[in-house]
């Protein structure tokens, strides 16, 4: 395997390449592929790597022999987060993906489906004809009780999920402003805004503390209303049969809701704005959803039949990734592609800039769920498409977004059809995430029908 090395143009001295990316981040990483391989960036006063090579990538992310920990930027929102799944680096984080993986087992997710409906069908209940939506916060907040719900079961009170729906905006604004902010130096300043941001931690901390003990109590007295949480409980580590401790707990509910919420929020967002650009895409979902499962509700089984739905939410995670960038740190030396990396080197690579490469997918900011028939994620290259990361550090909650992202769609477009409003333009906006600036769409309800029959 080889490798090309260059330095990105743009760089000016004393600020390196910040200046490129933050007037224009989207533009700037989209670009770095056509400079090689391994492109170096400096991000202020420090030296980066991209990898922009899908073999490369695919070696980075299947490291096996703890050569790589999680980085800089996840060391900066650690002391915020705890030291969960998402943050854990070798044996801790095999320690704790072992215990934590049961919980996403299929068998699991299948009793996870009928909340993923419910919950769906109450937070669009109150859409009237003709209202108009923000489906970016829409999809946030169903995507978030989702969660909720499927991690304290219908054990602890409505009222905790809402609280915690409350404060979990500004906490993600904390960890995406702390992510991407240059250097340590503003955040440890004493301004509003890190005190609004240390004080949102402190209070979600309590409040699921607060849930726990409400839990315990609940699930003690009901068991069978108990949700993954209990499974969380009853976990044992294969060496010690240790359990988690309350602050282990804590930080996996943590882990859990940050890397789960935002991203499906954001994912879902922008699925019914590509749906509304293309309304013949729209109505071939409606109709398969119509088709196998009609009126009734969801079950597990739907969720592989209906493979027009699946491509395009394959799509979706495709030109509309969610996650910007990943990072990765050289905890030794080693060799990758044609060079050598020093320990302490930070790498990333961009899966948004990834999924767009032309060489990969032509055409690529056409929304084409039948780009799929002709050449299947199977037969890319290894790390091309990567919409939940690969490797030891795979997302455990794969399975678990697959499902509920069908779920909402087919939920919501049997019963709705939303339309972006007139003289309304929608940006992206690049943070950890690639969030749209606002989404005002109009609610059109579905006359009901019947399904088409099989022919």
């Amino acid at each position: 395997m080889s490798a090309t090395y260059t330095t990105a143009p743009g760089r000016v001295p004393g600020v390196g390449h910040a200046l490129a990316l933050m007037r224009s981040p989207l533009r700037f990483l989209t670009s770095l592929r056509a400079h090689g391989d391994l492109v170096r960036v400096d991000l202020g006063p420090m030296p980066s790597l991209f990898v922009t090579s899908p073999p490369l990538i695919h070696a980075v992310l299947t490291d096996r022999k703890d050569l790589l920990d999680k980085g800089r930027f996840y060391d900066k929102v650690r002391p915020l987060t705890g030291n969960g799944v998402i943050h854990a680096y070798g044996d801790e984080h095999r320690r704790q993906q072992a215990m934590i993986k049961p919980a996403f087992h299929r068998d699991e997710i299948t009793r996870y489906i009928e909340v993923m409906r419910e919950v769906t069908e109450e937070k669009t209940a109150g859409w009237r004809a003709g209202a108009r939506i923000p489906v970016d916060k829409a999809m946030r907040d169903i995507t978030f009780n989702i969660l909720a719900r499927t991690m304290f079961g219908s054990v602890v009170d409505r009222r905790a999920h809402e609280e915690l729906a409350g404060i979990l905006p500004t906490v993600l604004e904390a960890i995406m402003w702390r992510t991407v902010s240059p250097g340590d130096t503003l955040e440890k300043l004493p301004l509003p805004m890190n005190r609004r941001f240390d004080r949102a931690f402190a209070e979600l901390r309590e409040a699921i503390s607060r849930v726990m003990l409400a839990y315990r109590e609940g699930a003690a007295a009901e068991p069978g209303r108990a949700g993954m949480l209990a499974m969380l409980l009853s976990a044992r580590d294969e060496t010690s049969g240790e359990g988690m401790t309350d602050e282990e707990l804590c930080n996996q509910i943590v882990s859990v809701t940050m890397a789960g919420s935002e991203t499906a929020a954001t994912a879902m967002a922008w699925l019914f704005y590509e749906l509304a650009r293309h309304p013949e895409i729209e109505e071939r979902v409606r109709e398969e959803v119509l088709e196998v499962v009609g009126e009734r509700d969801f079950a597990m089984a739907d969720v592989g039949q209906l493979p027009y739905n699946r491509r395009v939410l394959q799509e979706l995670m495709r030109v509309r990734q969610p996650i910007l960038v990943i990072s990765r740190r050289a905890v030794r030396d080693f060799p990758l592609g044609g060079g050598h990396v020093k320990a302490g080197t930070e790498l990333f690579y961009s899966p948004y800039a990834t999924h767009r490469d032309p060489e990969l997918f032509p055409d690529p900011l056409r929304f084409d769920p039948d780009r799929w028939l002709d050449r299947p994620a199977t037969g890319l290259p290894k790390g091309a498409y990567t919409p939940f990361g690969a490797g030891p550090r795979h997302c455990i909650g794969e399975q678990f977004a697959w499902a509920m992202m069908h779920v909402v769609l087919g939920t919501v477009i049997r019963r709705w059809r939303l339309t972006l409003a007139d003289g309304v333009t929608v940006k992206e906006m690049p943070w950890a995430t690639v969030n749209p600036n606002h989404m005002p769409m109009t609610a059109t309800p579905v006359q009901s029908r019947k399904p088409v029959p099989s022919p």
